[in-house]
């Protein structure tokens, strides 16, 4: 058996970024259409809205973090977004994750669960108790990887799922 990769994760230029926030609003628009949130039509227009304080020439908000993660040899593996928990969720000392994504070449080789450590360490080194995260119903893989990295559902919204674990700070 192979070993389990490991990751790193690097800070994203501002071009990356751009390309970044470019690709996710593609992705955010498909998966709120496929958990019957949106509809097709409105999808890429809802979600360039709900991303537009992320677009180039604006600033970042505060705490908002986007990261690749590089596994051993260099090579990139996959996209992070960390930053804090929603303002009505008063989870002060907490971090949330946004989005993890591997890319499609890579997916079911163990870098999922790379990223996913990496992104906790991460969390933990700034001080952060908690990481918060969402995943809808449709996506089972990532909700069977929250399940079994120690993560709880505390939140049921039938078609998505609030999950959260507690940090073990050095």
């Amino acid at each position: 058996m192979a070993d389990a990769p490991r990751v790193s994760l690097v800070a994203l230029s501002p071009p990356e970024v751009a390309d970044f926030v470019e690709r996710q609003i593609v992705e955010y628009a498909d998966q709120k259409r496929r958990a019957g949130h949106w509809r097709a039509e409105e999808a890429l227009a809802r979600s360039r809205e709900a991303m537009k304080d992320f677009l180039p020439g604006r600033p970042t908000p505060p705490g908002h973090r986007f990261f690749k993660g590089v596994d051993d040899a260099g090579r990139h593996v996959g996209w992070v977004w960390l930053g804090p928990p929603p303002k009505e969720l008063r989870l002060p000392n907490a971090r949330w994750l946004f989005q993890i994504t591997v890319e499609a070449t890579l997916r079911g080789q163990g870098y999922g669960r790379a990223l996913l450590l990496a992104v906790e360490d991460q969390a933990a080194s700034e001080g952060a108790d908690d990481l918060y995260l969402n995943v809808f119903a449709w996506n089972v893989v990532a909700k069977a990887l929250y399940d079994s990295s120690g993560y709880v559902v505390h939140y049921d919204g039938g078609t998505e799922f609030g999950m959260h674990k507690p940090l073990n700070r050095p």
